[in-house]
């Protein structure tokens, strides 16, 4: 059985390509699509483009045109026997399946388990640490703190200004000081 593409179909009728696709989606039953979607001509199917060419020459329309299904028998695909699950090799291939996946289930499990242990130990690594920055902290505030209060007890106007904020001056006053 030989095949043709659109463009060698287009070729045999004299038309060009759009309209055998044309004629070929207005019967989509007569002619059927490949898997990628293009149109693939059997001789059968290319005697069909030619009646319909000849009855567009001959003045019908093509709504009007239907086409017999008069479709040449093709060779039955030959049937094979598909194997049952109960077939000893078959049960060994699915039996490993099974053992491989739980093995992989279970290396899962482990991985993650890991990872979360990892994971808690470098939270409380971070713990530690914030402790220790805290204390550290607290140590170096300390002394500032013993000097700011000695500091205020010998002088306590001078602290006290300290702790006052300065006055605002306009803008004018800090030009022409009176």
């Amino acid at each position: 059985m030989e095949m043709f593409k659109t463009k060698e179909a287009a070729e045999q009728l004299s038309v060009s390509q759009t309209t055998i696709k044309r004629w070929a989606a207005m019967f989509p039953a007569s002619f059927p699509k490949d898997r990628f979607g293009h149109y693939i001509f059997t001789t059968h199917e290319v005697s069909l483009l030619k009646s319909i060419k000849e009855r567009l020459e001959q003045g019908e329309s093509l709504d009007s045109i239907t086409l017999a299904e008069n479709k040449p028998q093709t060779e039955p695909l030959p049937i094979t026997r598909a194997l049952p699950v109960t077939e000893p090799p078959l049960q060994e291939v699915w039996s490993r399946l099974g053992r491989i996946e739980r093995s992989l289930d279970q290396k899962a499990d482990e991985v993650v388990s890991v990872q979360l242990l990892q994971q808690r130990q470098e939270l409380e690594d971070l713990r530690r640490m914030i402790q220790q920055l805290a204390v550290s902290i607290e140590s170096i505030q300390q002394p500032r703190l013993q000097a700011a209060a000695a500091y205020e007890e010998m002088h306590p106007l001078a602290a006290m200004k300290l702790k006052t904020p300065p006055k605002k001056r306009g803008l004018l006053r800090t030009f022409f000081s009176l």
